[in-house]
């Protein structure tokens, strides 16, 4: 006798693999076909990113595009639980693509190893269902926020800052990214400057990850044009309801296209390095050449717990208190400037040259030259 039943939904093993999740009376199984039916794209492989992408891929979302183009790096494993030490010098997205088909072998992941760009990224916004920004600048912020307003597409939005987080969900028809900050900010410092606590983007990523299965089941989501505030060191959320702003140039009633279009210069540059920060920028190698010799001063512009933590040498004045020794500094000499990452001793490279030294910045600062070093076999790993 031949049935006449269509086939199963679902095959055995998979049924298996998401039985929690179609026990639950609010997904079922018709929740649970919905995300094996979804497309996201993922723009960031970082700390927010390797949360967001272990649980949509363990969740069963069908589809998940991978953008990012950084490769993994040893600062990157204090929060970036994709990665391990095997994988440094390797790309981000190509990593973090092979390590969820580990996880999950029935859904389809695409990585692209190369920035988020208004070039790649429309298209890339219209092939998909729902957009998730792990990004760490807000240059690529706005330009997920206008591709989506153009393209009514949903995207979660997260940012994190020391102990600090943020987290929201744009729905086409509701307040903009652009509407929230309608400008762009220029000083405000990232993880390389200010630190990060390496639980903090996992905890935000979570609640990505979480509003992003809810909103594609289609249950309720408590972060729709909502901001939540996360403060990891009291424990403590707060939730702010996000009102459309009539002037916002990107969801208006006066949209101003043209205006967008500067905001995707990289925002998170200061006018410093967009201007002339390449001719204040020395090498590892000519740092490496100088910085012994009797021409040249090397200048440590980080805070005193920095400098205590560790140093590479050079006298130490902190940034904020630069202004108060420059009449102990000679101007006969050369200073090159150093910090974390590059972005202060490159301020204090460019207010030294104001006052009339020749002063350089490290390019990269510390965490640039000690890969270098390490390269180069002239520290150990």
């Amino acid at each position: 006798m031949t049935s006449s039943e269509a086939p199963p939904q679902f095959g055995g093993s998979e049924w298996l693999r998401y039985t929690r999740h179609i026990q639950l009376p609010q997904m079922g199984v018709g929740g649970q076909l919905k995300l094996r039916q979804s497309r996201v794209l993922v723009i960031g492989c970082g700390g927010l990113g390797c949360p967001v992408l272990l649980y949509l891929a363990a969740a069963g979302v069908g589809r998940l595009t991978l953008v990012d183009g950084d490769s993994v790096e040893l600062t990157n494993l204090q929060r970036q639980v994709l990665y391990s030490e095997e994988d440094l010098g390797c790309s981000k997205a190509i990593t973090a693509q092979r390590q969820l088909r580990r996880l999950n072998s029935d859904i389809t992941v695409e990585a692209i190893d190369q920035p988020f760009t208004p070039e790649t990224g429309e298209a890339l916004v219209k092939a998909h269902d729902l957009i998730i920004d792990c990004t760490d600048n807000f240059a690529t912020r706005y330009l997920i926020n206008d591709l989506c307003v153009q393209w009514a597409k949903p995207w979660i939005f997260a940012s994190v800052y020391q102990f600090s987080g943020q987290c929201a969900l744009f729905t086409p028809g509701g307040p903009c990214f652009r509407c929230l900050f309608p400008d762009v900010p220029n000083d405000v410092p990232d993880c390389n400057t200010a630190g990060v606590l390496g639980v903090l983007p996992g905890m935000v990523g979570l609640f990505q990850a979480n509003e992003a299965i809810k909103y594609l089941v289609g249950l309720t989501t408590p972060l729709r044009n909502t901001l939540l505030l996360v403060e990891a060191l009291d424990l403590e959320f707060r939730q702010i309801k996000l009102r459309p702003n009539p002037q916002c140039v990107a969801c208006g009633k006066h949209k101003k296209p043209k205006q967008l279009k500067a905001a995707y210069q990289t925002a998170c540059e200061t006018d410093i390095s967009a201007s002339s920060g390449k001719s204040l920028l020395i090498s590892a190698v000519k740092f490496n050449q100088h910085r012994d010799d009797e021409l040249h001063l090397v200048l440590d512009v980080r805070s005193i717990e920095e400098r205590q933590a560790f140093h590479i040498g050079g006298d130490h004045v902190a940034l904020a208190e630069l202004s108060e020794t420059l009449s102990s500094l000679s101007k006969d000499k050369t200073i090159i400037c150093y910090c974390q990452s590059g972005v202060r001793s490159l301020q204090a490279a460019q207010y030294l040259r104001d006052a009339g030294f020749t002063a350089y910045s490290l390019a990269g600062g510390l965490a640039q030259w000690l890969q270098y070093q390490q390269k180069n076999g002239a520290i150990d790993d």
